[in-house]
């Protein structure tokens, strides 16, 4: 059965109003079904195919003009010289371009990732502007839905062509440790050390991760508050983790960007320990929400984002859960959602 996925329609409006648009997204993701399905219509090209492929990297601009009508291509980044010629030349010619690594073209581009929990359940996902500020209406919905099929296998074929190694196994446990450390601070030297490789090549493995869009770095935001606050990076991985803080950032970060939205999501923490894992920075109204996000919450999780509100000024915030917590409401300007909410 077809499950519907809430990128189609803004990838149909972006379609309809541009002439070049890109998908992107991790392997297995869903794009082919996705393109297959919505724009039928359209010359169906995929680089997997040897012949396809060999034109698109021989002649860039001969495979272009043979297409003659829209068309949607798909694994364009296996033809890195055709990538080049989109990113140096106009093209007139309409075009649904769809890649497993992030391409970094001039044209407008969405991402599809692994289905989100309001897909699977067939129900529209909480817009990311409301969270702190509206209290959706509480319904039971399980959580524990089984991963996408395709959610803990590795893209190796992207990974070695973004950093060709000799030892495929080496880079693949790199990436383990990486999902073990996932919603903790960013410690490339301990991952380094760890692997059994310079610093150097740890920092080139996590820019092929984060290409291949399976990890997710959240920055410290930059107000201080007056206050001495960390600047390390926070790693979350899109997919897979064990973390329940990394579930939630996920949550939100693919609801977002299938909305066709660019989220802008960071975190805060201060050298005393009081720390926001998820700071959302509202576009339309300004401002910030401060997020806290509690497996199993208890009021000190409330009192910090209550703390955190007097620092900033910011006048509202919101607690995540896996389940509403019980305990007496004690801030009214804390908005709690579960998990299944989002």
């Amino acid at each position: 059965m077809y499950l519907e996925r809430h990128v189609a329609v803004p990838l149909r409006r972006i379609a309809q109003e541009t002439s070049c648009v890109v998908l992107e997204g991790p392997r297995g993701a869903g794009k082919t079904t996705l393109l297959l399905r919505e724009f039928s219509m359209m010359l169906q090209v995929t680089l997997e195919d040897a012949v396809d492929r060999q034109h698109a990297r021989q002649d860039p601009e001969g495979f272009l003009r043979r297409l003659r009508r829209a068309a949607v291509i798909d694994e364009v980044q296996r033809a890195p010289e055709l990538v080049r010629y989109l990113r140096a030349s106009r093209v007139d010619l309409p075009l649904i371009l769809s890649s497993s690594v992030r391409l970094g073209l001039p044209m407008p581009t969405l991402e599809l990732h692994r289905p989100t929990l309001a897909e699977r359940q067939r129900r529209n996902a909480l817009p990311v502007e409301v969270i702190g500020r509206f209290a959706p209406k509480h319904e039971r919905r399980s959580t524990e839905e089984p991963e996408w099929s395709e959610a803990n296998r590795w893209p190796e074929a992207d990974l070695l062509s973004l950093v060709p190694v000799r030892d495929l196994d080496q880079l693949l446990g790199f990436g383990e440790l990486v999902r073990n450390t996932s919603g903790q601070g960013l410690r490339q030297q301990d991952l380094a050390r760890q692997a059994g490789v310079s610093h150097r090549t740890a920092v080139r493995w996590l820019a092929a991760l984060e290409a291949c869009m399976l990890i997710l770095k959240l920055e410290p935001i930059g107000p201080d508050f007056g206050r001495r606050i960390l600047q390390r990076p926070k790693v979350h991985f899109l997919c897979g983790s064990k973390s329940f803080e990394s579930m939630v950032v996920s949550e939100i970060y693919r609801n977002t960007g299938h909305a066709g939205l660019a989220p802008r999501m960071n975190y805060w923490r201060d050298s005393n320990g009081l720390e926001i894992p998820l700071v959302i920075s509202q576009k339309w109204e300004g401002g910030l929400v401060g997020v806290a996000i509690e497996e199993n919450p208890t009021p000190a999780a409330e009192s910090a984002l209550q703390r955190w509100m007097r620092l900033s000024g910011e006048p509202r915030s919101a607690l995540i859960s896996r389940r509403l917590p019980r305990f007496e409401r004690r801030e009214a300007r804390v908005l709690r959602y579960e998990l299944g909410q989002l």
